[in-house]
């Protein structure tokens, strides 16, 4: 598709993570979509062949699609293939009944590889519910055939994808990477080496923040709109569990900080506003875990995709104002494909993230939950005592 809106598409504002100095950034087009540029190497046509694997398995049922597969997409075929083909299933058939050895090892065979392509085919469709609604790939207009990239991706071409923001009054996002390695396997030794050092950490951890940006009006190192920005370089200087901690508990309290001369208690400290009403937001954690606990069944029973560098991405309303209804809602989505490897086996690296993202969010929780709890009233037997 040509992007005939391009006029319309504006960068998006408070992009997460920042942007690369060899990177385009993300575009927003109205009403609901941002515009992600595609890579002009193997990693652009990746991405497209998987969220187009995503939506055909989310929309056809699994028989009509492996279906589709075989025959290639054709509903009428000649007399002459149909006759063959009855003839054929007839010979089987009487092969199988005269219990052919060769026959049973081929049917074994094909049974079992097609049990193989149901499952495989059940999880790609599965993955629709943690990722972005995908609409298709758009180009921008004056773009030649010379401008295509070796592998079909031309200059200029953006996926098209639902911008999770967009319901969120004051949307706080957190970007993480995923995985306890960025790099693919047969990545070159300068890669590895460039990749490992930018967080030692993701190794044991099983992933690294890339940025945030909260909604702190109060704060005085909000931008104009209210928002505190924290790039790269705070998610790499996170070299302890501690430290996670305490980026979560931060995150999580984003909208609680109020107004300053509305909160009871608040005070200011080097001119910078506190106030004895900041909290981790418990309902906004409790929906993220509930949401986290799908998604780490589903890497449980993945045995045939690696997610290299992939990301996940977490949303929650910043607005705590008696004006915005739903003030608690978050959404957990997962984002960036273009190193997803089809390789047997448990994704262990990605299971290791968010093995550690439910404990930190889980232990974040309870001890916020514990220090909200009203104190105990002593009764009057032990007031005696």
């Amino acid at each position: 598709m040509k992007l005939s809106e391009e006029d319309y598409a504006k960068p998006l504002v408070g992009q997460v993570g920042g942007v690369s100095h060899h990177k385009k950034p993300l575009l927003t087009l109205s009403p609901d979509y941002v515009l992600k540029p595609l890579l002009l190497d193997h990693r652009g046509i990746r991405e497209i062949a998987f969220y187009e694997a995503i939506r055909i398995l989310s929309q056809n049922p699994i028989n009509a699609t492996y279906s589709t597969f075989l025959t290639g997409g054709k509903k009428k075929q000649s007399a002459v293939f149909l006759f063959g083909e009855a003839f054929d299933t007839l010979a089987l058939a009487l092969a199988i009944f005269m219990k052919d050895n060769a026959v049973a090892e081929s049917e074994g065979a094909i049974q079992a590889a097609w049990r193989a392509v149901k499952r495989e085919i059940e999880m790609i469709r599965r993955l629709a519910n943690f990722t972005a609604p995908y609409y298709g790939v758009m180009g921008q207009r004056g773009i030649s055939a010379a401008a295509e990239s070796r592998f079909g991706v031309k200059e200029g071409a953006h996926l098209l994808l639902h911008d999770l923001t967009k319901n969120y009054s004051k949307p706080c996002v957190m970007d993480l990477k995923m995985g306890t390695q960025s790099y693919e396997p047969d990545a070159p030794a300068d890669k590895r080496l460039r990749e490992s050092s930018k967080y030692p950490q993701q190794a044991t951890f099983g992933f690294r923040i890339v940025g945030m940006r909260m909604y702190v009006p109060d704060h005085l190192d909000a931008d104009t709109k209210g928002y505190r920005h924290f790039g790269k370089s705070y998610g790499r200087s996170l070299s302890k569990r501690e430290d996670l901690l305490d980026a979560m508990r931060l995150f999580f309290s984003s909208g609680t900080f109020g107004t300053s001369t509305e909160r009871d208690g608040a005070t200011k400290t080097n001119g910078e506003t506190t106030s004895t009403e900041e909290k981790v937001r418990t309902r906004v954690l409790s929906t993220i875990l509930q949401q986290l606990r799908p998604l780490r069944r589903w890497f449980e029973e993945n045995k045939s995709l690696r997610f290299y560098a992939s990301s996940l991405l977490i949303v929650y309303e910043g607005d705590v104002s008696k004006e915005f209804g739903s003030r608690d809602i978050a959404t957990i989505k997962m984002i960036d494909f273009g190193r997803v490897r089809r390789v047997s086996g448990i994704d262990n690296g990605y299971n290791t993230g968010l093995h550690e993202l439910k404990h930190l969010f889980t232990d974040v929780l309870v001890e916020e939950q514990e220090r909200q709890r009203p104190p105990k009233v002593a009764s009057a037997d032990s007031a005696v005592l």
